[in-house]
């Protein structure tokens, strides 16, 4: 070989290799691309990953609290609405028949009685008189008891007995103004009060009753004025609260008016007959004009009953000896005395038409 061949050789060596660097870098860039690409795949994986496992739980919880604050919204509404349902429900109550409910102990002590009360508690028609109530005790609304005021004494309550004295002692003057006063207390009160009447003498009867028939059915062992009992083998009747309707304080009124004095004065018999009702008065108010042989009888009746509140009115009583426990029975149970001079009462009837 020739030295130019030689040189030839030499010269064209370089020049056949050269391909083989520019394959490698298509390649490289190949590798590159690729890499580029699944990278770039990958970057997009994980981002919808993100969007599908971290946004959307977001928007959950945002859709669970608005619902949360929904719910928590219609307990808020539901519980305005119960609470108005209840407060017209009390409303609606204490309009119908608003009565207070005593719990003490001392209200169920019910005084030993002489004789055998009669059991018939039910519904009935008093004296002839409507709209008797039984001994269902319905309302609870203290507020709404009424204040009632009796020949200058006062009380709250809704169930009011009055024992009231009917005895041959009791002149002109004295009936006429009881007769008003009672009459116009019964005039202030509406149907969410009850009341009873018990009139008394010797015997006690219930208003509207005949008071000279009654008392075939006493008797006063060993004579006087002041020891009546029932007779052997009859039951007083247990009496029954009134719902003061128009037309029962009309037919009150009639009974008022109406009934005439008899003989005797014995207090017991009248507490005896308003503590044996059911339910029991919230208020007695007890008016007498004349004393009685046995006032110590009633006074530990009443202080055994010392829940249920007396207003004693002394109408006419002669002397502060036989006032004495009149104010003691009213004091044991916070009510109030009330003394009237025969002289104030007839200043008092003057006044009446």
């Amino acid at each position: 070989m020739s030295e130019a061949d030689s040189y030839y050789e030499e010269e064209a060596a370089p020049s056949s290799s050269l391909p083989r660097p520019r394959g490698r870098v298509d390649k490289w860039m190949a590798i590159c691309w690729g890499i580029s690409l699944a990278s770039f795949g990958l970057i997009l994986a994980l981002a919808t990953v993100i969007v599908l496992f971290v946004t959307e739980p977001e928007d959950e919880a945002v859709g669970f609290e608005l619902a949360v604050e929904t719910v928590q919204q219609k307990e808020v509404e539901q519980k305005e609405v119960r609470q108005k349902q209840l407060e017209q429900s009390a409303s609606s109550s204490s309009q119908r028949n608003p009565i207070a409910v005593d719990l003490s102990l001392n209200n169920m002590k019910v005084e030993a009685l002489d004789f055998t009360v009669g059991m018939d508690k039910g519904v009935a028609d008093i004296g002839n008189v409507g709209a008797a109530v039984g001994n269902l005790d319905l309302g609870l609304d203290m507020g709404s008891m009424q204040m009632v005021g009796f020949l200058g004494t006062k009380a709250k309550g809704n169930r009011f007995a009055f024992l009231i004295d009917y005895s041959k002692s009791m002149r002109p003057d004295q009936l006429k103004v009881m007769k008003q006063e009672l009459t116009k207390t019964l005039s202030t009160f509406n149907g969410s009060v009850q009341v009873s009447l018990i009139f008394f003498s010797g015997p006690a009867f219930i208003a509207g009753e005949d008071a000279n028939q009654i008392r075939s059915n006493w008797e006063n062992p060993g004579g006087g004025f002041h020891n009546y009992v029932p007779k052997k083998g009859w039951k007083p009747p247990v009496p029954k609260w009134i719902a003061c309707t128009t037309a029962s304080k009309s037919k009150l009124t009639k009974h008022i008016y109406g009934t005439p004095t008899t003989g005797g004065t014995d207090w017991r018999n009248p507490f005896r007959m308003a503590y044996s009702m059911n339910p029991r008065p919230h208020v007695i108010f007890f008016m007498t004009d004349g004393a009685t042989k046995n006032p110590q009888e009633t006074v530990d009746m009443v202080k055994k009953n010392r829940a249920i509140q007396v207003n004693s009115i002394a109408f006419g009583i002669p002397n502060n000896q036989a006032e004495a426990p009149m104010k003691e029975m009213a004091k044991a149970t916070s009510g109030t005395f009330k003394s009237y001079s025969k002289d104030e009462i007839a200043k008092m009837a003057a006044k009446i038409n």
